[in-house]
């Protein structure tokens, strides 16, 4: 429904379905190995929340501690 989809959009309603937040997390942080460092064993915080949205992203910031 409309009101539905609006409550979506807005954070009313949150995703409950998959993908698992902890196997986002995974992946982002298993492909940026190499690259923003050199293993992912140097993470230490990580943060990750699922929202609905008009366009599927995924948004990475990266900041040394």
């Amino acid at each position: 429904s409309k009101k539905n989809k609006k409550d979506m959009l807005l954070g009313i309603v949150r995703p409950t379905i998959k993908p698992d937040v902890d196997n986002i997390a995974k992946v982002i942080l298993d492909s940026l190995n190499g690259l923003a460092y050199k293993d992912d064993k140097q993470i230490i915080f990580c943060s990750i929340s699922k929202w609905y949205g008009e366009n599927p992203k995924v948004e990475v910031i990266l900041e040394e501690a």
